[in-house]
Parts: structure tokens; C-alpha cells; sequence
């Protein structure tokens, strides 16, 4: 099943006032959210009107090479660099007792349509669907902010140099780069 797999690979990434229609602040879902596998965690906020989640925390935010892990299977060749850390997953809008719109899986480079339901206070079920026909849904679990691997803890990668042959290599984003070698001392004068 095509979406079963999808929400398995959230899992693996491991995703104000309100005024929003029917949505009650009983049921509003912002937070920190952990996947149902425990290896991300999806920052949900308000942005305007719609409810907006972005991957905030990742187990493992680099790959075996040290570098951030990057958008690399989106459809749009230009988003390819893009970090995962901070990449916005969902976009939904308030419907009835559910929040409606998509998701988007960075494993695959697709966008589902998807629900999100409030299943209590701390609780919420994600569900994507291919045309609302095939769905699979993940639970997650309201939690604290994480304080390491998270989006907000790692360096921004620089704009693309000029002359990207270059440039140096990417230091990855939870390591502390090295410090910078300390002024030569200036010769002294004879007397």
C-alpha cells in the first residue's frame, strides 16, 4: 500500500489565536509532535489561516558522510538542496472536526492528501492518502521540544558560492567546527 509506506517514512525522519472557522482552541494542535517511531519531530504552528508543520528534530539529521541530510528525492530539481531540518511538511486548512490538505514526504519527493485529527490533548493521527482512497495514518505524541539535532540548533547552510569547485566541505550541523589556529607571533627585534 502505497500510503502505509509513506507515513512509515515520516516515522523514519524520524513532520497564537486561533480565528480559524470551525476550529475550537480545545482542538488546536499546535506543539512539538514526535513520530509514531520516535525518530523526528514535526513543529506544528498556525501560519495565517492554515496550520503549518516542519520537521524540528531529526534522530539522525546528518548522513554517513557528516553532511545535513538535503530534499534530495523532491520532484523539483531546484528544492534538492534543501536541509530536511526546518522543511515544512504540512499545510492544512480547518475542516468540520480535522484539519485538511497535504503532506509532503521528503523520501519519495511526493505530496499526499492528508487529514489531521485530534485524538487528545497529547495525541493526534495523521492520515495520507493517494485520492483519498488508499490512506494509512501514524499517531503522534505531544512532547517537549527537543534540544539537540533540532532545526533551530544547526547551522544554516551558505548560499552557494560562485565557484562551488571551491568551496570547502559542508561541517556538519550538530558538530562544533574546529577553532580557527591562533596569530603567529610577530618576530621580535633584535637589540
Amino acid at each position: 500500500m502505497v500510503s502505509v509506506r509513506f507515513l512509515s517514512v515520516l516515522g523514519l525522519m524520524g513532520v497564537g489565536s486561533l480565528g480559524l472557522g470551525q476550529a475550537r482552541a480545545a482542538d488546536d494542535p499546535t506543539g512539538y509532535w514526535a513520530t509514531e517511531k520516535n525518530e523526528s519531530q514535526i513543529h506544528i504552528t498556525h501560519c495565517g489561516e492554515k496550520l503549518c508543520g516542519n520537521i524540528f528534530w531529526m534522530k539522525e539529521p546528518n548522513d554517513a558522510k557528516g553532511a545535513l541530510r538535503l530534499d534530495k528525492e523532491n520532484e523539483d530539481e531546484a528544492k534538492r538542496k534543501r536541509p530536511l531540518l526546518g522543511l515544512q511538511l504540512i499545510n492544512m486548512k480547518p475542516e468540520d472536526d480535522y484539519w485538511k490538505g497535504s503532506v509532503y514526504n521528503p523520501t519519495n519527493g511526493k505530496t499526499y492528501d492528508a487529514t489531521l485529527k485530534i485524538l487528545s490533548k497529547n495525541q493526534v493521527e495523521l492520515k495520507g492518502c493517494v485520492a483519498y482512497i488508499l490512506c494509512g495514518g501514524q499517531k503522534w505524541t505531544r512532547e517537549e521540544p527537543k534540544t539537540v539535532n533540532t532545526a533551530e540548533s544547526c547551522v544554516k547552510p551558505a548560499a552557494p558560492h560562485a565557484d562551488a569547485a571551491h568551496a570547502g566541505p559542508a561541517t556538519p550541523a550538530h558538530k562544533t567546527p574546529a577553532p580557527a589556529p591562533a596569530p603567529a607571533t610577530p618576530p621580535s627585534d633584535p637589540e
